[in-house]
């Protein structure tokens, strides 16, 4: 089941999966217990998404208060440099169209290897890191870089790089 929530009404909007049921009610081996929560931000202005972001990049809001945007933030794609992102809640791009943006905070996601750039490697089972920019088994190594889990690989039967975004709020920072 997917939410997407609307901050600015509050309001919540039940979906199914899309990539459907398997037998007895499961999520090809996922209990029906994991839902997806996204965010719709109605009316965000910003002529820096557009050709910046695709669906899979991690990101962050930062405060702009003289931004043309309703919301008084910057969307900015999550960087395991910028300490200031460890410290921040990361989502996931999903869409932009006629003002409407559309983040993944927790769920499924699928990557078509021709689709992103954002997915650097993937490994059943595995624990899922942002290393610089990008989504990997690997945690960055550099000094100076900050490391939390955001999710791990999802086995399936379609053949996909399925993973399950749900960032731990605990990071650490290599010295």
């Amino acid at each position: 089941m997917t939410v997407i929530i609307n901050p600015i009404v509050q309001q919540q909007t039940i979906a199914i999966n899309s990539f459907g049921l398997g037998l007895n009610g499961l999520h090809n081996g996922a209990t029906d217990s994991l839902i997806e929560l996204k965010y719709l931000f109605e009316g965000y202005t910003s002529s820096g998404i557009v050709g910046s972001f695709q669906r899979g990049d991690l990101c962050v809001f930062e405060e702009e208060l003289l931004s043309s945007n309703p919301y008084n933030t910057v969307l900015k794609k999550a960087n395991t440099n910028n300490l200031s992102n460890a410290e921040k809640n990361l989502f996931v791009f999903i869409s932009y169209q006629d003002n409407n943006l559309i983040l993944l905070h927790k769920g499924y996601l699928d990557f078509v290897d021709t689709e992103s750039e954002s997915l650097e490697s993937w490994e059943v089972g595995s624990s899922l890191y942002l290393n610089n920019d990008k989504i990997e088994i690997n945690s960055p190594q550099s000094s100076g870089n900050w490391v939390k889990s955001i999710g791990f690989c999802i086995p399936n039967i379609e053949n996909k790089k399925r993973i399950w975004f749900e960032q731990d709020s605990t990071y650490f920072t290599i010295v």
